[in-house]
């Protein structure tokens, strides 16, 4: 065959040239061959950088034949991969989702259950912040938080599922996550959470943060209420104790206490709307599961201290850590949402709906932009978008009747984010860049830059799927046009 002429059984079309090709190969998450070539014609493009990569590395028929391609013509905007000897599309680093359902719901319902038990250590319990994807290995910590919102994920699809085969696991990971509670009456961090336990040396991180132990909060809370156990909630009691120790006059939160060089905990003053909205959330829980007035007291200064953020910039705010962004946002959101839950207030809920709607007016929605279909223009993680699914499931869940519209809207804004967070998931199709793609299956990948699986990721949007799936309507949920035929010449 002629190096520089046309390929006689070449049937795609001829494209406006020169045309430039890169062929990439990819085995067991690991790129081992890539070649670029540019030619008038398409098929000779195309042929020379795929005999450059088979050739170059001196690569074996077996690996070739389990092995999957990755074809991208840059100058036409065109990639696809290959699965299974298919071609599928291929855009800015994802497989997309054009069409959704109930059952694709349900189905990643499962997978992501059984991503998380994967994650719980054998020998403790404790759950892993990361997973590394690319090379198949956990950071050398287990975290409290990820454990907490781990069995919080669990207890919310066994009540959906009703699959008893989750109560081992969530009782292991529990067992795990009241060791890590300071217990140290009259010292500083009294009932507070060490933020992880280092395995390598068997030690607490000298660490208290408060968004660690107000989502301990949010689970000891579901578990109490589920078995009754007056250990639980003790727990629960002791750490909402130690958050009111972390307020101000004003309401204003410190994010933390770390131990310094001479032994001493030092507070971090840096201010943090999503820690603040997380203690807020923690103390209305509290009342409302336990009555007892402190609780709401100190609530209601930290929603003062909110709602006067709130007054002062909008219902789209940012703090210390971050400009102004969804996220944070939707924490002030979720955080009055349960105070106004506990202290009955109708003026403050009818703000976190008008913020709400807020929220969703800066939601992107462009069905002919399959990558940023549904999410906003500053979360750009798997794990922010999860979260925003899951803020705005539970207020669905919780609209009053006579917001209907608002309601719809709030429901429609979560699926758009649901096929997101689909095209975000480790599946058969893009597990191409994973080490080990049955360890992945199911779990969220960061971004397209950052192939790690974060676990609050997975309980995100676990959680909204479940809170969910008995809301959705029937049928397709999206149905996006499907792209032009590959490689069509234009006219």
């Amino acid at each position: 065959m002629a190096s520089d002429g046309p390929i006689a059984a070449c049937t795609l079309p001829d494209l406006p040239g020169p045309i430039h090709s890169v062929v990439s190969l990819y085995s067991h998450g690991e790129l081992v061959g890539r070649a670029t070539s540019e030619h008038d014609d398409l098929c000779v493009s195309l042929m020379h950088a795929t005999l450059q990569v088979l050739t170059a590395a001196d690569l074996s028929e077996s690996l070739v034949q389990q092995a999957q391609f990755v074809v991208e013509l840059p100058k036409h905007e065109f990639a696809l991969v290959e699965h299974e000897g298919e071609a599928l599309e291929y855009v800015d680093g994802l497989v997309p989702v054009r069409h959704l359902n109930a059952d694709i719901v349900r189905q990643r319902i499962g997978e992501g259950t059984a991503y998380l038990l994967r994650m719980m250590d054998p020998r403790y319990g404790g759950v892993h912040k990361r997973y590394h994807a690319a090379t198949d290995s956990f950071e050398d910590q287990l975290h409290t938080i990820y454990t907490a919102s781990t069995i919080y994920t669990l207890l919310a699809v066994q009540a959906q599922t009703h699959d008893a085969s989750l109560a081992e696991p969530i009782q292991r990971a529990t067992e795990f996550l009241l060791k890590m509670q300071r217990v140290a009456p009259g010292q500083p961090g009294h009932g507070a959470f060490h933020y992880s336990l280092d395995l390598t040396h068997e030690e607490r991180e000298p660490r208290l943060v408060v968004g660690t132990s107000s989502k301990t909060i949010f689970t000891l809370l579901e578990l109490h209420q589920l078995t009754g156990d007056p250990t639980q909630l003790q727990a629960a009691r002791m750490a909402a104790d130690w958050l009111l120790t972390m307020q101000d006059e004003e309401g204003g939160v410190t994010p933390e206490l770390r131990l310094d060089p001479d032994g001493n905990w030092a507070p971090v003053e840096e201010e943090s709307v999503l820690y603040t909205g997380q203690v807020l959330s923690a103390l209305s829980r509290m009342y409302v599961a336990t009555g007892d007035a402190r609780y709401l007291e100190g609530a209601t200064r930290t929603a003062g201290w909110m709602l006067a953020k709130r007054e002062r910039e909008g219902c789209y705010v940012g703090d210390g850590y971050r400009k102004p962004n969804p996220v944070s946002s939707s924490w002030m959101i979720l955080s009055l949402f349960d105070f106004a839950k506990a202290s009955n207030d109708a003026g403050v809920r009818e703000q976190v709906y008008a913020c709400a709607d807020d929220l969703l007016k800066r939601q992107i929605t462009n069905p002919a932009d399959v990558y940023r279909h549904g999410r906003w223009s500053a979360s750009l993680s798997s794990s922010g978008n999860g979260w925003l699914a899951e803020v705005l499931s539970v207020l669905y869940r919780e609209c009053p009747s006579e917001y209907s519209e608002r309601c719809t809207k709030y429901r429609g804004a979560v699926i758009l984010l649901f096929r997101l967070l689909m095209q975000y998931t480790y599946t058969p199709e893009n597990s191409f860049v994973v080490r080990n793609p049955d360890m992945a299956a199911g779990g969220l990948f960061w971004n397209t830059l950052d192939r790690d699986v974060r676990t609050d990721s997975v309980c995100h949007g676990m959680n909204a799927y479940v809170f969910m799936l008995d809301h959705l309507p029937k049928g397709d949920l999206v149905e996006l046009p499907e792209p032009p035929p590959p490689l069509v010449q234009s006219q």
